[in-house]
C-alpha cells in the first residue's frame, strides 16, 4: 500500500483533484504506518511520507502541529536510520510551514521532554527563529527563552550545545537586542554562548556558512 501511495506522490501532480478528496486519509495511514511495530513498515511509511512532503508541501500546512509531534515521537526510535529519516523530515516540514505554528508545538516539547526528544526539539528550533523577523521574535522571547535556559542546565552536553547553537541563531536575528534577555545566565553559560556567537559571526564576514562557523 505504502508503495502505490509514494508511486502516487511521484506521478500524480499537485493540483489533481486526487489528492483533495484523498491527501488527509493517505496522510494518515502513513503516520498510522510510523508507529507499526514492523520495522520495515515503518521505513516505508517514513520514505512515502517525505516523497509526499516533496510533492504536496503545501497541503501539509493544514495539518502542521499533528505531523510535527507525530515525526517527533519518530526521533525516540530505536532504529537508527529511521530516527535520522525522522529528523530530515522535519526539517522538509519546517521549511514548509509557518514558523509560529511551528514554534508553538515546539516550545511546550522543550519545556516537558528528556532526550532524545528535547535535544532534537531544540535543534529544531535553530531552524525555526531564522524565519522570523526581528520584531516577531522579540515578541516571542519571554516563551522561548525560559524552557531553553532550563535546558542549558541540563546534565547532557549535548543539550547545552544545542541551546547555545540556538541562542547565536537568535543573536544572528536580533543582534545586540538579544544581550538583555541573557542577563539570567550564569556567568560561565553566557561566556560561552559569547565565545560561539563571535566565532560564528567573525566566521559569517568571511564567508563561512553557520555549519563551518560553529564546527558542526
Amino acid at each position: 500500500a505504502f508503495l502505490k501511495m509514494q508511486k502516487m506522490a511521484m506521478v500524480i501532480s499537485a493540483d489533481s483533484p486526487v489528492w483533495a478528496a484523498h491527501f488527509e486519509h493517505a496522510l494518515e495511514a502513513m503516520l498510522r504506518g510510523l508507529q507499526h511495530e514492523d520495522e520495515k513498515i515503518r521505513d516505508q511509511a517514513m520514505i512515502c511520507l517525505k516523497d509526499l512532503l516533496r510533492s504536496q508541501p503545501q497541503r501539509f500546512r493544514a495539518f502542521t502541529e499533528h505531523v510535527l509531534l507525530r515525526l517527533l515521537s519518530c526521533g525516540r526510535d530505536s532504529h537508527r536510520d529511521l530516527a535520522v529519516a525522522a529528523e530530515e523530515a522535519l526539517e522538509m516540514l519546517l521549511a514548509v510551514s509557518d514558523p509560529h505554528r511551528c514554534m508553538a508545538v515546539l516550545v511546550p516539547v522543550v519545556l516537558k521532554e528528556t532526550l532524545p526528544t528535547l535535544q532534537l526539539a531544540i535543534r529544531l528550533q535553530s531552524k525555526v527563529v531564522g524565519r522570523f523577523s526581528q520584531l516577531q521574535l522579540l515578541s516571542i522571547l519571554p516563551q522561548l527563552l525560559p524552557p531553553l535556559f532550563e535546558a542549558f542546565k541540563n546534565a547532557n552536553a549535548d543539550v547545552r550545545k544545542a541551546v547555545v547553537f540556538c541562542l547565536v541563531d537568535m543573536y544572528l536575528v536580533l543582534g545586540e537586542q538579544l544581550t538583555p534577555h541573557l542577563a539570567s545566565l550564569s556567568t560561565s553559560q553566557l561566556k560561552l554562548v559569547t565565545i560561539y556567537i563571535n566565532k560564528t559571526t567573525k566566521a559569517k564576514a568571511a564567508g563561512l556558512t553557520h555549519q563551518e562557523a560553529i564546527g558542526m
